[in-house]
């Protein structure tokens, strides 16, 4: 379906059955520079069971310029699982080949944008066929393709195999397999830098995993882990770049009591140090997950995925936070502690103190009983923690301000708090 931009108006939709009526599903879509929907998926073909099928959908009228399929040997449940254009307007997508042994074969199909004739095909990899089965591709700059899956490595459980490919001839330019020791390393995204380098996120012996690659040579850089408070399943589902190089990273993780939570981070790209961390509990503390991230060209980092309600069951979820290009913290928090001041009555000044959970945008400031401020004491980003300022009864000229009732309000983003302080001279 397309809609127009402005007012949500549908412009064209499009129902597609196969020929066999049945098990139609679509895994990933991109667009083209002309904005052409290329769609993989499944798709049932008589007497072959599920094909790996790709289509091109025509951005102006919504037609279908051209389909194809590939499928196994053995005719079983075939599927694509992802697709890419590169700077030539072609795509590439990845599929599952199922084996009649229960193995399955990870195929690479180049195709023609403008026909759908296969440019090139290679199904060598060996994936897990599993409940996931899931595969990536991703193309860099240079129009060369570089895909991810998840393998079996026999004493080092689950590994993550990356290929990368001549975007041209489809010849192999490099394979790197990673095994995080013996623990089970289980992908559910990748992403290119700027650079070319793949960075796969997932899960590693319970925790968040975000792997860095050198695009040129497929060699290794880093790897970053994170552990939620409970030190329990936390998994990594997606992941995306800042205009910085900043690597943002979503999923969900284990709370004290709130079942899974979102926990979104960002990692500095070349050592993967992380900057920051923020968690997301639902109102009912049921399970909260993420399955998409994206930075905005404004600079506001949006999560999509779901969390449980109590009477509503799954619900759609999306948050919005703000990214201070300065900083690159995300924020602002949800809960900030009650604003103390001490002592209480002052004279001649008084230490206002609060604690953020993470780093935000914060203002403090001093008021008069009319509603007039006096003072300010704070006013930019906060690192997390506890903080304090003292205040020494001067008015923002430098100015003593008589005795009197005064009020200090805090003022981080959704949250505020706001204490009574009384001068006695």
């Amino acid at each position: 379906m397309k809609l127009d931009d402005g007012t949500g108006e549908v412009l064209w939709s499009l129902h597609y059955a196969s020929p066999g009526a049945e098990n139609e599903s679509v895994y990933a879509m991109t667009l083209d520079s002309a904005g052409n929907a290329y769609i993989t998926g499944r798709a049932w073909i008589t007497a072959r069971e599920d094909e790996f099928a790709t289509f091109r959908i025509n951005n102006a009228t919504g037609a279908i310029d051209w389909d194809e399929t590939e499928g196994g040997v053995d005719r079983l449940d075939d599927r694509g699982l992802d697709i890419a254009v590169g700077p030539d307007d072609n795509p590439v997508a990845v599929g599952l080949l199922l084996n009649a042994d229960s193995t399955a074969d990870f195929m690479v199909v180049k195709y023609d944008g403008a026909t759908g004739g296969t440019e090139w095909a290679n199904h060598d990899i060996e994936l897990v066929n599993d409940a996931s089965g899931d595969g990536w591709v991703a193309i860099d700059d240079a129009g060369d393709v570089i895909t991810c899956c998840k393998t079996w490595g026999g004493s080092t459980s689950y590994d993550l195999t990356l290929v990368k490919y001549d975007g041209v001839f489809g010849t192999v330019i490099w394979t790197e397999v990673y095994t995080n020791g013996t623990a089970a390393d289980d992908p559910a995204d990748m992403i290119l830098d700027d650079a070319g380098n793949p960075i796969v996120v997932g899960v590693t012996a319970g925790d968040f995993m975000t792997v860095k690659f050198d695009g040129a040579t497929g060699d290794f850089q880093w790897l970053s882990t994170y552990a939620g408070p409970q030190g329990w399943y936390d998994v990594a589902t997606c992941a995306t770049i800042r205009s910085d190089g900043e690597i943002l990273v979503s999923g969900f993780s284990d709370g004290t009591g709130t079942s899974w939570d979102v926990a979104t981070l960002g990692l500095e790209p070349e050592f993967g140090e992380s900057n920051w961390s923020v968690r997301y509990d639902g109102d009912d503390s049921l399970t909260d997950e993420a399955k998409d991230i994206f930075m905005t060209d404004q600079g506001t980092l949006l999560v999509t995925g779901y969390c449980y309600g109590s009477t509503t069951s799954m619900d759609q979820l999306v948050l919005s936070y703000a990214h201070d290009p300065n900083t690159g913290v995300a924020g602002p928090p949800a809960i900030v502690a009650a604003l103390s001041a001490a002592p209480n009555p002052f004279n001649p000044a008084t230490t206002l103190s609060f604690d953020l959970p993470v780093a935000a945008s914060v203002e403090l400031a001093v008021f008069d009983v009319a509603g007039r401020r006096v003072a300010t004491l704070l006013d930019g980003f906060v690192a997390a923690g506890e903080q304090s300022v003292r205040w020494s009864g001067r008015s923002d000229d430098g100015s003593p301000v008589p005795s009197g009732t005064y009020f200090a309000c805090l003022d981080a983003g959704r949250a505020s708090s706001t204490r009574k302080v009384v001068l006695a001279k």
